[in-house]
């Protein structure tokens, strides 16, 4: 409003609280244009030799300057009252020092409630009124003890014109206020809609993002899904796999009606070695075989743990009334037994699948 630092110290209200402020502002308005009236009132004073009024002017002017301090401080509340209590007893006490006539300053107290419509809240201003109404009636009454004269034409002008300026001041103050805060609230609800509209757009671009991170994520897990999917077909595969080169590894083929041919092909370890006692004695009793042939052509060591498979399979089929035959020992294979001390009984040996047979 100022570009002056200093007449923006004298002139603005600042403060945190937006009512307080503007109430402050309207409030140090007034106070400069009390100043200002009072000020003009002086010549008038002189020329009609009122010393009480005068007097009254030049006692007001550095407790006007003591309510601006407190106005910029934020005493709004409190140099209100003191300011409408100093008007009150001054225009009460005007006409008991005979300075004024009772119909020249009685309607001077109408100020009182100017001041008090733009700066105090609402039910305040009831009560200034009643205060207004109780101090006229008591000027009113201390009036009567002096005689009244009639207020000349240049009196009478010079005091309605007087408040003819300061309801005017009262007026543009209370309009500009009203239009700044409407130009305010106008701003702030366009800074409103700029952000709600800013808001939106932003909700929408987080719905599309969530939207396409969601799709991404969906496909990324449909992919996921279908890589477990052909991995456990995988699994599976290899499993039958497994089972299928388990069976051709470990076969138990009947060669005739009563006789099973076991050929050992490659290491046997205990998973083979428990797989194999089930093929032989599913067979068996299948084949209802009364002859079992283990051909160990095909393994490339015999230890004692594969003699020790060899006698459990043989055990076993012998509990359901089968004879077992060892063919296929390699010279090697047999001094390897022999030079580790291992023992083959009640199993048959021949050197060949076809002597065994005969």
């Amino acid at each position: 409003m100022f570009a002056n630092p200093l007449l923006s110290r004298f002139f603005i209200m600042r403060h945190t609280d937006d009512d307080l402020r503007r109430r402050g502002q309207n409030l140090l308005i007034v106070l400069w244009i009390l100043i200002a009236i009072s000020l003009l009132s002086i010549p008038t004073s002189i020329i009609h030799g009122r010393v009480g009024s005068l007097l009254n002017t030049i006692s007001v002017l550095p407790v006007a300057m003591l309510l601006l301090w407190m106005t910029h401080r934020g005493w709004v509340g409190w140099v209100t009252m003191i300011m409408l209590t100093i008007n009150t007893m001054s225009l009460i006490l005007v006409p008991v020092f005979g300075s004024a006539e009772f119909s020249v300053i009685a309607y001077y107290f109408i100020i009182n409630t100017f001041i008090a419509g733009i700066v105090l809240r609402p039910i305040m201003v009831w009560g200034v009124l009643v205060l207004n109404i109780a101090a006229l009636a008591l000027t009113a009454v201390l009036a009567q003890q002096f005689p009244q004269e009639a207020p000349s034409l240049l009196v009478t002008s010079m005091n309605v014109g007087l408040l003819l300026i300061f309801a005017t001041m009262i007026v543009i103050l209370d309009s500009t206020t009203m239009m700044r805060t409407l130009s305010e609230l106008r701003q702030a609800r366009a800074e409103t809609l700029h952000a709600n509209q800013a808001l939106a757009e932003s909700n929408a671009s987080l719905e599309r993002l969530v939207a396409d991170r969601t799709a991404i994520l969906s496909a990324t897990l449909a992919e996921h899904e279908a890589h477990a999917q052909a991995l456990q077909d995988a699994l599976a595969a290899q499993e039958r796999m497994h089972d299928l080169v388990t069976e051709l590894s470990l076969p138990v083929i009947p060669v005739r009606h009563d006789t099973l041919v076991v050929p050992l092909i490659g290491s046997l370890d205990s998973t083979r070695a428990n797989i194999l006692l089930q093929r032989v004695l599913t067979q068996i009793e299948k084949h209802r075989a009364r002859a079992l042939i283990l051909d160990v052509t095909g393994l490339p060591l015999v230890d004692t743990q594969v003699a020790k498979i060899m006698l459990t399979i043989a055990e076993a089929a012998r509990l359901l009334g089968t004879d077992t035959t060892l063919v296929g020992i390699r010279p090697e294979v047999a001094q390897a037994l022999v030079s580790l001390g291992v023992e083959l009984p009640r199993l048959t040996t021949y050197a060949t699948l076809e002597q065994a047979l005969d």
